[in-house]
């Protein structure tokens, strides 16, 4: 039988609107992406000098809408396969 470190009850899972579960696993997968880039920035320039390049000359409109899409995409792809498999 194969387990994990988390268990849920499907009948939890089943209870659950789709869009709050997408919401769910899009801003858990947004903190840990926006810490990655945090850390990346940090390391490649040695201070948050990056972040200003991410921002600047209306540049940060574009930055956030692309962190956005990447988000809720992640969330509802994810939320729509942990619901296909409570199904089964």
């Amino acid at each position: 039988m194969h387990k994990t470190l988390i268990t849920v009850d499907k009948r939890q899972l089943r209870n659950i609107p789709t869009w709050k579960l997408a919401l769910r696993f899009g801003s858990v997968f947004l903190v840990i992406v926006l810490l990655i880039e945090l850390m990346v920035g940090v390391y490649k320039t040695g201070n948050l000098s990056f972040i200003k390049e991410n921002i600047t000359n209306g540049q940060w409109l574009t930055y956030v809408i692309s962190r956005i899409i990447l988000g809720v995409t992640y969330g509802f792809v994810m939320a729509f396969l942990t619901k296909k498999q409570v199904k089964k």
